[in-house]
């Protein structure tokens, strides 16, 4: 499955990897569980914004295609981080 940036609206319980502001260079991404969608438009070229249920800010770059329920005093799952190469920022 192809997923272009900013296409698809997350929903709360959406387990999504994101590119917070500090790694936008790096290119590192974080996975996590939505808990807010925090823009509101129905596409976003940069990809949406989204708060993680562990607190964590950043925009939408990959969805996992998995759906949790999100409960307010849930403990986050263990966070993962990726190393994008060059050719991934294409």
């Amino acid at each position: 499955m192809s997923y272009e940036v900013g296409s698809r609206y997350p929903k709360p319980g959406d387990r999504v990897k994101v590119a917070q502001k500090k790694d936008y260079a790096s290119g590192n991404l974080t996975e996590g569980v939505v808990k807010d969608v925090l823009t509101k438009q129905e596409t976003h070229h940069r990809g949406h914004k989204v708060k993680l249920t562990n607190g964590i800010i950043g925009r939408v770059q990959e969805f996992s295609d998995q759906r949790e329920k999100v409960k307010d005093k849930e403990t986050p799952p263990p966070l993962k981080t990726y190393k994008l190469s060059e050719d991934d920022l294409v």
